[in-house]
């Protein structure tokens, strides 16, 4: 059972995740318009972790992101997997992947929720119509 702090945490350590997987992807991109829609999802995943940073502060609570040992773990499963082909369709591939994951765990995560707060479950539902619209973008990269 979730209550609104708990979902706005998750919500922001979702997004900041975004942000980063993103960003450690980027540079690897060949194609303008994969990097193109990569930077669009990036900027969409900061606006939703700004705003679940905003409600978190103010409610006076500290927003906790990814912590440097996950962020450094998904750093190095990245390099792994990139050396297996650093073509598009597989930075596509890895970013789909982590998008279902997230869907998943958000889907969970919603219905975990036992709060009444509509700002948080609106915000959380607005973080999964993201991850599924950023997995349905990228699949013409495959």
């Amino acid at each position: 059972m979730l209550h609104d702090t708990e979902l706005l945490q998750y919500v922001y350590k979702t997004t900041d995740m975004g942000c980063k997987g993103i960003q450690s992807v980027l540079d690897r991109a060949r194609s303008e318009n994969l990097k193109s829609a990569l930077m669009q999802q990036q900027r969409e995943y900061a606006k939703l972790r700004d705003e679940a940073r905003s409600i978190l502060e103010s409610r006076q609570e500290k927003p906790k992101g990814v912590s440097p040992v996950s962020k450094l773990s998904a750093d190095m499963m990245t390099s792994l997997k990139m050396m297996t082909g650093r073509t598009d369709s597989k930075i596509a591939e890895m970013t789909i992947q982590g998008n279902q994951i997230g869907i998943t765990k958000t889907v969970k995560h919603l219905n975990d929720y036992r709060g009444s707060d509509e700002t948080v479950k609106g915000l959380t539902k607005r973080l999964l119509e993201t991850e599924e619209a950023n997995a349905k973008q990228l699949q013409s990269f495959l």
